[in-house]
């Protein structure tokens, strides 16, 4: 059985989208074609618009919740384009980045806060139950939100997934940065150094991302292959994101444990996660031990990304869930 948007879905897609007439706080939506990439902004309350953008214009809607905190969808929105031919794609800022409004006031960055503009876009497009994709902290984002919301949430792709506990998060970055080489240590020091001695400097972050993300690939050349930008937006969109996204957000979420509130989410749930990522696959146990309807995918040979690592099996797993079946090769319970 196919997962299926509801109706509100289709004229949210197809019919409600927003023309760029719509890009002002309080305007209507607007019919327009729903074969065209849409792009606008949402309101989210309190002075805050969160900038979006749609992709594809099928039944099968998929929110798309991207990693950071401090990044934006163009790091990976058109590295997902490829599924936008078989489901319809919704991307947005999250508060704080990219194009939507750069909010710096550490009440205003926290994990209720981030939760409930995802409750916006949700509201904004009339979607009914969803299914959310997310990437790294937008895993965590997702939990965020399902845990708030239960019965708003049809099912969960968590990809590249941190850890649902803050004591899992120190355990695997300590170890992923004791696996540096003093050479590699030095260079992302001196790289990180360098841009936040300027920190809108677009070419000194990308710079840094390059050093930082060496560990996350299986193959670090594959970076290469990105079509995004992780240091996309504004010089001030960057200084928010190192000044105040860093900074509040996780500090927000305290020492967390989310393991046992999940419990309550009873949203089918596939955990997508590389042999090789940073966060390995008994970090990824950790989520589908949690929660009463999950599925783990462990895909050999690839690590953080696998959207970019291993595109035709991640595509394929999703293509798989999105149809209601399981991919060949998930499990529930423990995985080796």
């Amino acid at each position: 059985m196919r997962h299926r948007t509801s109706s509100p879905v289709l004229l949210a897609v197809a019919a409600l989208l927003i023309s760029t007439s719509s890009r002002q706080a309080g305007s209507q939506p607007q019919q327009v074609s729903p074969a065209r990439q849409q792009e606008g902004f949402v309101d989210a309350g309190g002075g805050v618009r969160l900038f979006y953008r749609v992709m594809g214009s099928a039944r099968d809607t998929i929110v798309v919740l991207h990693g950071g905190p401090g990044f934006s969808l163009a790091y990976i929105a058109d590295d997902l384009a490829p599924l936008a031919a078989r489901h319809t794609l919704v991307l947005y800022d999250q508060r704080g980045t990219g194009r939507s409004t750069l909010v710096s006031d550490s009440a205003a960055l926290t994990g209720e806060r981030f939760a409930e503009d995802l409750e916006a876009v949700r509201l904004h497009f009339g979607l009914g139950r969803v299914t959310l994709l997310g990437h790294s902290w937008g895993a965590g984002l997702a939990a965020l939100y399902a845990i708030r919301h239960p019965e708003r949430v049809e099912g969960l792709l968590l990809t590249g997934a941190i850890p649902p506990m803050r004591s899992g998060l120190r355990r695997d970055i300590s170890a992923m940065n004791a696996r540096r080489d003093s050479t590699g240590q030095r260079r992302l020091l001196e790289a990180r150094a360098a841009w936040r001695a300027d920190a809108g400097d677009a070419a000194a972050c990308r710079a840094y991302y390059v050093e930082w993300f060496q560990p996350f690939f299986a193959d670090p050349a594959v970076l290469r292959r990105t079509r995004g930008d992780f240091c996309a937006g504004t010089p001030e969109a960057l200084r928010n994101k190192v000044a105040s996204v860093d900074r509040y957000t996780f500090a927000s979420l305290g020492d967390w444990d989310w393991r046992p509130a999940l419990r309550g989410v009873r949203a089918r749930t596939l955990v997508l996660q590389g042999r090789l990522d940073v966060f390995p696959p008994e970090t990824a146990r950790e989520w589908i031990a949690a929660l009463p309807d999950a599925r783990l995918l462990v895909l050999e040979g690839v690590g953080h990304f696998p959207y970019l690592e291993a595109p035709e099996r991640f595509a394929a797993a999703v293509d798989d869930f999105m149809a209601g079946k399981w991919p060949p090769g998930a499990v529930a319970g423990s995985v080796r």
